[in-house]
């Protein structure tokens, strides 16, 4: 929801008390008057307040900011009535014994209670759009944290399933046969796999982790069940070695797309 001015609610408010009371203005209004233009503090406070929501920030620092405003709005209120109060009685007292006029005592009497509740309804206002910066720095401080175990989870996740695929290419290598290589895959690349789809929902990745993932498909067996993903009874060393170094060299690159946040 848009912010409305404080100031420009004071200003509506001022407007309803000065219509609420036109009609039984006291006879020496002069008094009133000044009391009622008397709202310079009240205003100021008021406009810093405004100034925090024009800035647009928020977090603790616009709370603290917003709660200095309400407490000098409060301070300025409470003036502000008293002055006002004292002033309107003052007049409608002469009134009164001048002139026995009892009603207008009475709708200006209403009139100040409408004020006085508007205002207090402005300062009860301006403490609930502090709370909600409060609770708005506490979100952001809340997901930081939450985003911050879920890169270290990954991260501890992804390096392991690293390890586990350079301990296969290891093996591989060591002894190139069809069944060291098919003990391997599709397990392998898809653990991998698994752990760059996650990646997407991280930031600061170097390159796009889709790009290893296709890498990837081959050995996770979304290339059909032939080789890469599984090798036939008669494949060669030779021809063993080949896929293995395509498969380490894929994982170069998710190496560097890890090491590089």
């Amino acid at each position: 929801m848009a912010h409305v001015p404080y100031e420009q609610r004071w200003t509506a408010t001022r407007k309803r008390f000065e219509a609420a009371t036109a009609k039984h203005r006291p006879k020496d209004a002069k008094a009133v008057a000044a009391a009622l233009n008397g709202d310079a503090a009240l205003v100021k406070a008021l406009k810093s307040g405004d100034a925090v929501h024009r800035a647009a920030t928020a977090g603790d620092e616009a709370a603290k900011d917003l709660v200095a405003a309400g407490k000098d709005v409060v301070k300025a209120r409470k003036a502000y009535l008293a002055a006002l109060g004292k002033a309107l009685d003052e007049a409608l007292n002469q009134d009164v014994a001048s002139r026995g006029d009892k009603a207008a005592a009475a709708a200006c009497e209403r009139a100040m209670k409408a004020l006085a509740k508007d205002l207090a309804d402005l300062e009860a206002d301006i403490g609930a759009d502090a709370d909600r910066f409060k609770a708005q720095a506490a979100q952001a401080e809340k997901d930081t944290a939450s985003a911050e175990r879920a890169q270290k989870r990954w991260e501890a996740n992804i390096n392991g399933a690293l390890a586990r695929a350079a301990a296969g290419v290891a093996k591989v290598r060591a002894k190139p046969t069809p069944e060291t290589y098919n003990e391997l895959f599709p397990a392998l690349a898809r653990d991998l796999a698994a752990q760059l789809a996650a990646a997407k929902a991280l930031d600061g990745l170097r390159a796009d982790p889709d790009f290893y993932r296709r890498k990837l498909a081959p050995w996770a067996g979304q290339g059909g069940d032939g080789p890469p993903m599984r090798v036939p009874p008669d494949y060669t060393a030779r021809q063993i070695t080949d896929l293995i170094k395509e498969f380490a060299t894929v994982c170069k690159g998710v190496v560097q797309l890890v090491g590089g946040r």
